[in-house]
């Protein structure tokens, strides 16, 4: 269920990015480009960095004696607080 799901959903985007790309103008700017390419380099190598963590700060909760279950809480809470509490700090830290 989940893999159709995420094909269905997949498509949904794929048709709105063929609606929104043919109706938005285009930026020719080669300045433009050039800075939309070093932020997109620089963003997933970050992302990249932040997903190999992910195993070794598993490996470090449980070098400290914790247990499956006390880790996943913590991973738990971590992405809760996370989507609870990202969801305005970012619009609240623009306007101050």
């Amino acid at each position: 269920m989940f893999v159709g799901v995420f094909y269905g959903l997949a498509a949904i985007c794929g048709l709105l990015y063929c609606y929104t790309r043919s109706t938005t103008e285009s930026n020719d700017d080669p300045q433009f480009k050039s800075f939309q390419r070093t932020y997109l380099i620089v963003y997933l190598m970050a992302v990249a960095g932040d997903w190999l963590q992910g195993p070794h700060v598993y490996a470090l909760y449980e070098s400290y004696g914790m247990t499956k279950h006390q880790i996943e809480i913590l991973f738990i809470a971590g992405f809760g607080s996370s989507l609870v509490f990202g969801t305005f700090i970012g619009s609240i830290a623009d306007k101050l």
